[in-house]
């Protein structure tokens, strides 16, 4: 993997992350736009997009698993280093569990009554709040104490 990887590039990490992130937010914010306007390929979409956000979040958590051993990490910045990996563990966890729990609800047609919508956005939006906090940790060891930004020799 590390020779698919750019020079500059210390682990795939900072590059697969956003994806994720991406997708859980337009995913909730379809989520919104269903409960206003009923079509049924966005409830598609919906789902759909939670199935890819948890493969890509899946796979960004074991990537950051491997990124710790390829990046210095200073002393000070190792309880927010496991900070951040706990809070990715459990955001992975809730968007499972959440997807599951949606996909279900999806199978059995039952997604698309008005106060299960409305629960599972609010439970969507709810993940976003651990989205949040998992991004500020990662935001914090790159940008306070420069984890990533060079290579381990």
């Amino acid at each position: 993997m590390q020779n698919l990887l750019p020079d500059w590039a210390p682990n795939a990490h900072p590059m697969l992350v956003h994806f994720p992130i991406a997708i859980i937010i337009l995913a909730v914010f379809l989520d919104f736009v269903y409960l206003i306007w009923r079509k049924e390929w966005l409830r598609n979409s919906v789902m759909t997009l939670f199935a890819f956000a948890v493969l890509a979040g899946l796979v960004t958590y074991l990537s950051g698993k491997q990124a710790v051993d390829s990046v210095m990490v200073p002393m000070n910045a190792e309880l927010t280093a496991s900070y951040h990996a706990d809070w990715a563990l459990y955001t992975l966890l809730y968007f499972s569990c959440y997807t599951a729990i949606r996909f279900f609800l999806f199978w059995k047609k039952i997604d698309g009554k008005r106060f299960i919508a409305i629960l599972l956005f609010l439970a969507g939006l709810a993940g976003c709040a651990l989205l949040a906090k998992t991004a500020d940790l990662g935001g914090k060891l790159v940008y306070k104490y420069g984890v990533g930004t060079q290579k381990v020799k």
